[in-house]
């Protein structure tokens, strides 16, 4: 169990895939000695060419930038010839995968010294796209994680010991459509949030024509519109669980593998995703493997809450049983873990001075010192409460461990939720 934690200290969450301007043409602060024909800006990925946006003022406040081609991840804006003094360039992209704005300014001279870019005033985002993130990964953890741990350790384990496996049912719908329900409503305000810069207004702009774009052309567009329909699905695997006693474990299964499958669309709208297959593998990998350890210690702790009715050696057995298969499912774990977190790690970071150096380093950091805590207590279990049950002690010595390690993996989400809207340092 520890084995995975410690390695998951390592791996980077999904970063969102915000443009972001690499190079311009004339650089930065340049000082040209005639107006230049035309400016080119470089983004690290593609951008929607309808939102493409680019306003070249001169000091006196004219505009002298013609219509904005884009050709990829390159956008050429034409000038009309203006005269010597400081020009400040200010744009607006959405990204073609995550379908959030990005916007910024520089300047450059013609036959003078640039002066620094004004501050500007804008559309603000109404919630932070932070929370949002946070929301979704909860939602995966409970109704992927926790109802696949379920199915694949604490429901066997309750059968081979003469129990039906279904003690914890009721609870763990709830815990799925809490999920499911989290995940689809975060999704939504996150697609908003992407779009709300560019063509403002409220939850009704979901079907306003302006936003078509960003829906058809972005990868946070189109997985908000397949995840929608795939949760909607989940929630209705739920239902079915709820209504149909005899086929519960199988609909429980189903919404948990299901609810894993539909997290690929997270990943497919995150920044890896512009980095090729491979790299959206690796992302998707280290989610769901994220979801399954999370949401196994979540399973862990609803279990140690319900087995209170059975008698003192059903609830040891029965606990003991879980964590022996947990330890068993940690392996595969640790090697997705690894191998996934290694390959974006060395994709995603430029040196690994980058950890000090850049707000995305030092989120990750501490996202290490938490999961450092969960790792403690992970080895807390193996070493000490595991043995003292075997010898007789209460169960309850390991739900409080329990419940402090969810509140660690709660705050450790919540950090790689900043991650994940956060560019990688360049």
């Amino acid at each position: 169990m520890s084995c995975a934690l410690v390695l998951l200290l390592a791996v980077p969450s999904s970063a969102g895939a915000h443009a972001v301007l690499e190079t311009t043409t004339p650089p930065w602060g340049a000082v040209v000695g005639a107006t230049p024909r035309q400016i080119t800006l470089e983004y690290d990925e593609d951008v929607v060419p309808q939102y493409a946006r680019v306003a070249v003022v001169t000091a006196g406040g004219q505009d002298l930038a013609g219509p904005v081609r884009v050709a990829g991840n390159l956008v050429v804006v034409p000038l009309r010839r203006g005269r010597a003094g400081s020009y400040t360039v200010r744009w607006k992209m959405v990204a073609s995968n995550d379908g959030h704005v990005t916007e910024g300014a520089f300047s450059f001279g013609v036959r003078a010294k640039p002066l620094p870019p004004a501050a500007a005033s804008g559309v603000g985002v109404p919630v932070a796209p932070e929370l949002l993130a946070w929301l979704q990964f909860l939602g995966v953890v409970l109704a992927g994680g926790t109802l696949t741990f379920r199915a694949l350790v604490s429901a066997p384990a309750a059968r081979v010991l003469g129990d039906s496996g279904a003690r914890d049912a009721p609870l763990a719908i709830w815990v799925g459509v809490a999920g499911a329900t989290l995940a689809l409503h975060a999704g939504l305000f996150a697609f908003l949030v992407g779009a709300y810069p560019i063509v403002g207004g409220g939850l009704l702009n979901v079907v306003n024509t302006q936003i078509i774009p960003i829906r058809v052309g972005t990868h946070l567009g189109q997985a908000w519109t397949l995840m929608t329909f795939a949760w909607l699905g989940v929630l209705a695997l739920l239902v079915g669980a709820w209504v149909a006693p005899r086929k519960r474990e199988v609909l429980l299964a189903s919404a948990g593998i299901a609810s894993l499958g539909i997290a690929f669309g997270i990943s497919w709208a995150s920044h890896p995703a512009s980095r090729g297959t491979l790299a959206l593998m690796a992302d998707y990998a280290h989610l769901v493997a994220g979801a399954l350890w999370v949401g196994g210690v979540v399973a862990l702790a609803i279990l140690a809450g319900v087995v209170r009715p059975l008698s003192r050696s059903a609830r040891e057995a029965l606990i003991l049983a879980c964590l022996l298969r947990f330890s068993n499912l940690a392996v595969p774990s640790v090697l997705v873990l690894a191998l996934a977190g290694s390959y974006i790690a060395v994709r995603e970071l430029p040196a690994p001075s980058a950890l000090l150096t850049s707000g995305y380093g030092i989120t990750l950091l501490a996202k290490a010192i938490v999961f450092t805590g969960a790792v403690a207590l992970g080895g807390y279990h193996q070493r000490s409460v595991v043995p003292r049950i075997e010898a007789g002690a209460p169960v309850a010595s390991i739900r409080r461990t329990l419940a402090l390690e969810v509140g660690l993996l709660l705050l450790a989400l919540a950090l790689a939720a900043t991650l994940s809207q956060s560019a990688p340092p360049r």
